[in-house]
């Protein structure tokens, strides 16, 4: 069955049943707006399961399970957002001020080996910008920076 040919089946349905379901999505907390989003997208899944819908005896019942289905899901997924005003963290401390870099880096690092490694992890400097500052490739100023970070972890034992 095309596309087409599945929307000519839910025309009929679609004609009858919108203005039942909007009402019904307005009646289970939905605003007039939130109302017609899912309604359609009720419809946009009877295209797609036409063949599915067409075989019920009472098609409406099937649409108004998806609708309801579809309004609890999307209310599940708005009510595990984590929600909490900045005012709730009035109480907390100002970060302390962090140590540089530069003070923080063993001591088995040359001077260039901490510069770059403070271009990208303290400045936020591109891959582009230091090896431009360098007279080095992008590439391998990406592999210069990883050894350096592999050096690292091994010197602190991470």
């Amino acid at each position: 069955m095309t596309e087409t040919e599945k929307e000519l089946l839910i025309l009929p349905l679609y004609t009858k049943y919108y203005e039942y379901l909007k009402k019904a999505a307005y009646i289970h907390g939905a605003n007039s707006m939130d109302a017609e989003d899912f309604v359609q997208d009720v419809f946009l899944l009877a295209v797609q399961k036409a063949d599915i819908l067409m075989r019920r005896k009472e098609p409406l019942v099937w649409l108004v399970k998806v609708l309801v289905n579809r309004m609890r899901n999307h209310r599940r997924r708005h009510e595990n957002r984590f929600n909490s005003s900045l005012e709730e963290y009035d109480d907390f401390p100002a970060p302390k001020e962090v140590e540089p870099l530069w003070h923080i880096l063993p001591s088995q690092f040359s001077e260039s080996e901490r510069q770059l490694l403070i271009w990208r992890f303290e400045e936020g400097i591109s891959y582009r910008e230091m090896s431009r500052r360098l007279g080095i490739s992008e590439e391998y100023c990406r592999v210069k920076l990883c050894r350096l970070i592999k050096k690292y972890r091994e010197l602190m034992g991470i």
